[in-house]
């Protein structure tokens, strides 16, 4: 791509007159004019790197708007707070709320309502959701992987409209509510939803579709066997709430499964960590950054003991918060050097995959010599350190907010 094109795009996106979607869709079709490898999602990312490179960032803070780096390796910021809203509507839309739910009698009757049905029918049920998804993916801006994931599994497709060849999860589960065999189900059992509840199903002997080979949730590490119970997994994916779905109890399993107990010992207690505090989030993605945190923790460890972790998880000022806080731990920087170079490798790749419109990213550590201090390492703000009169350890807050920045 010639570089007049990368400037003819900059000049189009940075036209005042354009709205979000008009954006959206110029970056889409640049894509197709720059030849890169990778997922679709990285290709996406790459492009906006290309291009957002070339326009000047402003440094007004009273906007809270990004901040330019000299980080080219680095994405631009995406405020955590859109991820937060689209979840959140996406739960409360009338008919989406139906893809993310088992049906009962009386969802039933409400999704038959909405679609001007008598009985239950699928194909408009369907129609209908397809239709809300799209309203709503134009409204917020959210995570393009986190869209392209619902799409998939409301479609099988992917952006540009073509069919998915590995499935739309991180559990490589190919079967949506699009999907072929799906569609052979409902035409075998009309007016019935195909997530039709477990216990009315076996109440009036409904075989539910299916679901081969059997895969087990990656949250829960439930058996996934019907559509129904994948229906549920999807749910999990985006939303923390109690019991076997809260946070305490999916990093229980986490630490179980990672085998983290065997060189970490962890520090919980009941009142900093809640197993009811509920948020919507992108649950599959934090646990990845939190499994890259406690590696961080172990490789940097010089201690003859097991690192020591605190966790807490809680909420301040519709803000929720998870902290990962190495008790016998150090910084291994100054804080004038950590401000002079805050982005390592480990922190680049962390903030690119994981962080970046996940949560907001902020260190408290013990940088030795005496010197305690607080950096915002990652907000979307000019990076700032507070000098702290004391502090022990390395804490890293993972900020998830649930209200926009003024």
């Amino acid at each position: 791509m010639a570089k007049n094109k990368y400037d003819f795009i900059k000049e189009l996106l940075e036209d005042k007159k354009l709205n979000q979607n008009q954006r959206e869709r110029i970056l889409e079709l640049a894509s197709k004019e720059i030849s890169l490898e990778g997922s679709l999602e990285e290709r996406v990312q790459k492009i906006e790197e290309i291009i957002n490179n070339k326009i000047p960032k402003s440094n007004d803070l009273k906007t809270n708007k990004p901040i330019k780096t000299e980080d080219s390796s680095l994405p631009k910021y995406i405020d955590p707070y859109h991820l937060y809203k689209f979840l959140f509507e996406y739960n409360q839309d009338p008919v989406l709320r139906s893809t993310c739910h088992d049906i009962d009698s009386e969802e039933l009757n409400k999704i038959n309502d909405y679609c001007d049905s008598d009985s239950y029918d699928f194909k408009k049920h369907l129609k209908k959701i397809i239709e809300n998804f799209e309203q709503l993916e134009k409204k917020y801006r959210a995570p393009k992987q986190v869209k392209g994931l619902i799409r998939g599994y409301l479609t099988g497709k992917d952006w540009y409209g073509k069919q998915l060849k590995q499935g739309w999860s991180s559990a490589g589960i190919e079967i949506n509510w699009s999907s072929s065999k799906l569609n052979e189900w409902v035409t075998k059992n009309p007016n019935i939803p195909p997530n039709l509840n477990e216990n009315i199903a076996g109440d009036q002997e409904i075989e539910l579709l299916v679901i081969e080979p059997q895969i087990n949730s990656p949250i829960t590490h439930d058996p996934i066997q019907s559509f129904t119970q994948l229906v549920l997994h999807y749910k999990n994916l985006f939303h923390l709430k109690s019991g076997s779905q809260g946070l305490r109890a999916i990093l229980d399993r986490v630490n179980s499964n990672r085998k983290w107990n065997e060189k970490v010992e962890f520090g919980i207690i009941d009142q900093e960590f809640p197993n009811n505090l509920e948020h919507f989030t992108n649950v599959d993605t934090l646990i990845q950054a939190y499994n890259k945190f406690l590696q961080l923790i172990i490789d940097q460890y010089q201690g003859d003991e097991k690192p020591k972790v605190k966790l807490r998880f809680y909420e301040e000022k519709q803000r929720v918060h998870l902290s990962i806080h190495h008790l016998n731990g150090q910084y291994n920087k100054t804080i004038q050097n950590c401000m002079d170079r805050p982005y390592g490798r480990d922190y680049k790749n962390l903030i690119s995959l994981q962080i970046n419109g996940l949560c907001n990213l902020y260190l408290k550590a013990d940088f030795g010599n005496e010197e305690f201090g607080a950096i915002n390492l990652w907000d979307g703000k000019k990076l700032e350190a507070e000098k702290l009169p004391i502090f022990t350890g390395v804490e890293h807050i993972l900020e998830f907010p649930k209200i926009k920045e003024s």
